[in-house]
Order: structure tokens, then sequence, then C-alpha cells
């Protein structure tokens, strides 16, 4: 798993709420939460944290009822389903809720948006997912931007320096769609494994950035060649 592995996760003030609900998990009503939180947050990194854990089982979000019950009594009944709150598989995670109900065990499962607002297609599962206990990972604080804009670089075989990482971590947008469209941008300004990035690259990438955005902005589009 690498950068993404259990062991490399980092609390800090956006995710200590989050992470200390998954760590009470014997007491969650029902024995079902939902993770939910923006785009790039850590849902799927925090979740993996939590199974590896429990020893909870992984398991797709279409899994059909039998391949649901069948990992839960692998799993001594803990479930990690990514994604539930993006697919509509009402026999799967119907019966995953009802396992966790029925029969002892905790099932987390991940989302974009609220549970009440996760596809459902009988008025059963849209009534249960609005009761979904919910844990919610916030925008990064600075702390938590800085480690997260490192692991997008690394990703990308990009290292920033100390000063860089600062500097960057303290001026751009705090969300983790910025830190993954600034990563992007430096991707594509250096070469994969050249030296680490200095702050005169990472300001020039923050300055591009700012220049894309702003041009997304009027309905514009990059020139041929920019990144």
């Amino acid at each position: 798993m690498g950068e993404r592995a259990p062991e490399t996760l980092v609390v800090t003030r956006a995710n200590a709420e989050a992470a200390e609900l998954l760590r009470h998990w014997r007491r969650w009503p029902g024995g079902a939460m939902a993770l939910t939180g923006p785009r790039g947050a850590g849902k799927t990194h925090l979740g993996g944290a939590w199974a590896a854990e429990t020893a909870a089982r992984s398991i797709p979000a279409d899994a059909d009822p039998r391949v649901v019950e069948a990992a839960f009594d692998a799993a001594g009944g803990c479930l990690f389903i990514d994604d539930a709150g993006e697919t509509a598989n009402d026999p799967g995670l119907t019966h995953a809720l009802d396992l966790a109900r029925y029969r002892g065990g905790a099932v987390l499962m991940t989302g974009l948006r609220p549970p009440g607002l996760w596809p459902a297609v009988t008025a059963d599962l849209a009534t249960r997912w609005k009761a979904l206990p919910t844990a919610r990972l916030e925008e990064p604080d600075d702390a938590l931007l800085e480690v997260v804009l490192r692991r997008l670089c690394r990703e990308r075989y990009i290292e920033l320096t100390d000063a860089a990482a600062r500097y960057l971590a303290a001026r751009m947008e705090r969300t983790f769609a910025a830190a993954a469209a600034l990563a992007d941008v430096l991707d594509a300004q250096i070469v994969r494994g050249a030296k680490p990035v200095s702050v005169v690259l990472a300001r020039r990438a923050l300055m591009q950035m700012r220049s894309l955005s702003d041009m997304e902005g009027l309905g514009l589009e990059p020139e041929p060649g920019a990144p």
C-alpha cells in the first residue's frame, strides 16, 4: 500500500474526531458507521487503518449478499466497504447492515456525501441511510495539508524540500483538491527523480496553478503546451 498504508496515517485536528469514532467501533449504534468527506480526504486510508486494527475484510460496494455474508463470517463480523455511498446496491448493502445489527459486528462504509444522500432504490434502505451514524473528515488543517501534499508528490516520484513543503502549505488553498492539483502542476514542470523541489520551483508551480484556476474561472482554455 506504500504511502497509504495504515501505519502512515497521520491524525490531526482535521481527522481526529473521525479517528476517535472509529476507535470506539464496538459502540456504534446498530454496528455500522459512515465515514464521509471530500475527495482525497483520506477516507480509504483511515478506513484501511481501521480494517487493519479490527481484522475487517474489505469488500467492493457492489458485492452481492452471498459475498457480503461470506466475508462477514470470515472476518468475525467486521467489514470495510469503500465507496458504498457512490454505489446503488440495495441487496448487498442492506444485507451488510442487517448482519451487523442482528448478528453483532461492525460495518464501516465510506462516501463523499452524507449518508442521507446515498443512492437507494428501496424506501427501507433510504430510511436506514438517513439514520446511519456518521464520522466526517474535514478539509485539512496546516499540519495535515503538508503531510498530504508531500504524500501526493512522492506518489509522483517528486520530493519536496522541507522549506518548499512549508511554503506551499502556508499559501495554497486549504483543500485536498488543491493539493492534488498542485502535485499535478509540479509533475508537469519537473523531471521525475530530479533533485528535491526548491522554494523557487514551488513558488513557480503555485503561480502556475493560480493562473490555470483564473483561466478556468473565465471559461478560457490553457495555451497549447501549457501544463
